[in-house]
């Protein structure tokens, strides 16, 4: 699975973490200025909140390199302080690329029916041209986290410490 779309899916699954506030803001993307102009070309794809529950997602994107097996992905959730303003890690998890694009059950199915994804069992994921049309993502409501603000991180990274893609989401979770 392409890197964006699997950050777009991490974002969804953060997203659903969070499921037991009222709703949720997207205020912010950013791709990380670190990201390895060698390994992602940004393309067209983009997260349009349709109304106060719904997302929807559209685009297309460039892998320039495969990924495999020796790329980690680390999907991360920072609070802010109210107190310091400082975003302090809130969780973190860390999942190997090959096992989370042929084992999701959550996201993946619904992308790949809507996109040109490659189907279960392929990896390393190959380079190319990647396009998903109108993937549509129901936000749940009463998110199990407090209301605040967060930041959303998506990193991709290859033998432990060289970051191939890093996607950030800034999002406030209301009551």
């Amino acid at each position: 699975m392409p890197l964006s779309v699997k950050c777009v899916v991490i974002v969804c699954v953060f997203v659903a973490q969070l499921v037991r506030a009222s709703y949720v803001t997207i205020n912010s993307y950013r791709l990380d200025p670190e990201t390895d102009p060698s390994v992602y070309k940004t393309g067209t794809l983009r997260v349009t909140k349709k109304s106060r529950n719904l997302v929807v997602v559209s685009g297309t994107w460039e892998l320039l390199q495969n990924m495999g097996e020796d790329v980690e992905c680390v999907h991360s959730v920072f609070r802010k302080s109210e107190l310091s303003g400082q975003y302090k890690k809130f969780m973190e998890s860390k999942q190997a690329f090959c096992e989370y694009f042929n084992k999701d059950m959550i996201f993946l199915p619904k992308i790949r029916e809507v996109s040109n994804l490659p189907e279960p069992g392929i990896c390393p994921l190959p380079k190319g041209n990647y396009t998903v049309e109108n993937y549509t993502y129901e936000l749940q409501e009463a998110l199990p986290m407090p209301p605040g603000d967060y930041l959303l991180i998506a990193r991709f990274i290859k033998n432990g410490n060289q970051l191939l893609i890093g996607l950030e989401w800034s999002i406030t979770v209301h009551q």
